[in-house]
């Protein structure tokens, strides 16, 4: 039985950093709600291409619009980064109020090009490469370098 528990124990390591399966889908192969998400807040833009990428633990999608723009969602559908490389930058109705009256307060002259988000925090960079941290309800944490 050790020999057994052993060689599983093993095994593990390498079935977990086994490389994840990519592939293109169509958009309707997206979670509902990753579909809602596009269509509310980037109806202006044209997708380019939608990927789906499966590993041993995770279901992620990501959509890539044709003026380099993206979003990243999880296997539930939800958001975990969005990326508008030009103004004016991810919409403000995608991001929690705090963090947008926050950057209108601080950086008035700035938009927001890259959000993402965890379990406990948010990570904003801006056009001008300032990178603020905020907690998971929106409120300031930290500058980052």
């Amino acid at each position: 039985m050790k020999k057994l528990i052993l060689a599983v124990l093993m095994v593990f390591p390498f079935l977990a950093c086994e490389s994840s399966e990519s592939k293109v889908i169509e958009f309707s192969g997206l979670p509902a709600a990753a579909q809602k998400f596009v269509k509310t807040h980037f109806a202006d833009k044209t997708i380019s291409v939608v990927y789906s990428e499966k590993d041993l633990f995770d279901h992620d999608y990501e959509v890539v619009f044709e003026d380099g723009s993206s979003v990243e969602f999880n296997g539930d559908g939800q958001w975990k980064d969005i990326e508008v490389k030009t103004a004016p930058g991810v919409p403000e109705k995608a991001m929690p109020a705090a963090i947008v009256n926050y950057v209108k307060a601080k950086h008035p002259a700035n938009f927001v090009k890259q959000i993402s988000k965890d379990k406990r925090e948010y990570d904003v960079d801006l056009n001008n490469g300032v990178d603020i941290v905020f907690d998971k309800n929106g409120n300031f944490k930290r500058y980052d370098d």
